[in-house]
């Protein structure tokens, strides 16, 4: 479930949706980050996540051993900038 299962060369249009999730490819029911780096969102490769239309969110990061599950109320564009700072916030609190 947590590695990409995208064929090479398929058209992934997820960043559209969820500027939060450039970089990130499918797996099954969910998007796995394959490489490091996007937009103002930090983690590992083999992160997997979900979002919510409403602003929720979940990501599982087995690199860190880190699971977050961030429940909000915010729709439109403002849950993209919640979702950014949560997870700064998160990775800004682990000390190795």
């Amino acid at each position: 479930m947590t590695a990409n299962h995208l064929e090479p060369g398929t058209r992934n249009y997820v960043e559209a949706a969820d500027p939060t999730k450039a970089g990130f490819e499918f797996g099954l029911t969910m998007a796995v980050r394959t490489s490091t780096g996007g937009p103002g969102i930090m983690g590992s490769p083999g992160t997997f996540t979900w979002s919510g239309a409403t602003g929720t969110d979940f990501w599982v990061d087995p690199k860190e051993q880190l699971v977050v599950v961030f429940m909000s109320a915010g729709p439109g564009p403002i849950r993209w900038h919640y979702r950014r700072t949560m997870n700064a916030l998160v990775y800004q609190a682990i000390v190795d």
